[in-house]
């Protein structure tokens, strides 16, 4: 098999992984929403995003609009294509589902919401977060690692 196609069907496994698993979180943050009547963390996120950018918001407390929604969780799914296609070029092929799906979702978990949200001032650092929220953080970049991981591997299945 030429390399070159292996290369782009992992490509595409890992990215169909990231997207799938960028699905299932988004499924559950809208259904958070729906449970508690409160706009979700990502929702939050755009919004702040948006405020710094000199867009105008709804409310904080008010849930999202399907408009607003749309484009929130589109962002959040695109966001999700582009970090498997990061695991894609950064982790070897060889590399266990397990051990390279977890590691890559904690390198995501922590360049997300340790890093690159308090940088830019979307987010309060993720060390002033409870126990609960780094947990839950921590168990949806797992889970997102090894399902972004194991598309790569079905994906270059023979």
């Amino acid at each position: 098999m030429d390399l070159s196609r292996a290369d782009s069907r992992r490509m595409a496994g890992a990215v169909a992984g990231g997207v799938v698993a960028g699905l299932g979180i988004t499924a559950l943050l809208m259904a958070g929403e729906r449970k508690s009547g409160e706009p979700s963390e990502i929702v939050t996120l755009e919004r702040k995003t948006a405020e710094k950018l000199g867009i105008d918001t709804p409310a904080a407390d008010a849930l999202p609009s399907s408009r607003e929604q749309a484009v929130t969780q589109g962002g959040h799914l695109l966001l999700s294509a582009a970090a498997g296609a990061v695991y894609a070029a950064t982790v070897d092929e060889e590399a266990s589902v397990i051990g390279s799906g977890l590691m890559f979702g904690a390198a995501f978990y922590a360049a997300m919401h340790w890093i690159t949200g308090p940088l830019l001032g979307v987010k309060p650092p993720e060390w002033q977060a409870g126990a609960k929220t780094i947990g839950m953080h921590s168990v949806n970049h797992a889970a997102f690692g090894l399902v972004t991981a194991l598309g790569a591997k079905l994906a270059t299945r023979r």
